[in-house]
């Protein structure tokens, strides 16, 4: 049986897996396609901004509540 994790776990993990196949493919997308050779320095921007949004998923559930 499937343990029972926030779903915003399983968010953060297919977007790890998501990153981990950008990083191997050397390709990324946010508005558009940024390849490691050609343009390296959006390349590795947009690997920061998906591994951060990754990261959050797995904060979401203890966010504090007012």
């Amino acid at each position: 049986m499937w343990p029972t994790l926030p779903w915003s776990y399983w968010l953060g993990f297919v977007l790890i897996l998501w990153l981990l196949f950008d990083l191997i493919r050397g390709e990324a997308y946010i508005w558009q396609a940024y390849r490691r050779e050609s343009e390296p320095g959006m390349y590795w921007f947009t690997m920061l901004v998906w591994a951060v949004v990754a990261a959050s998923c797995f904060i979401f559930p203890y966010w504090p509540y007012d």
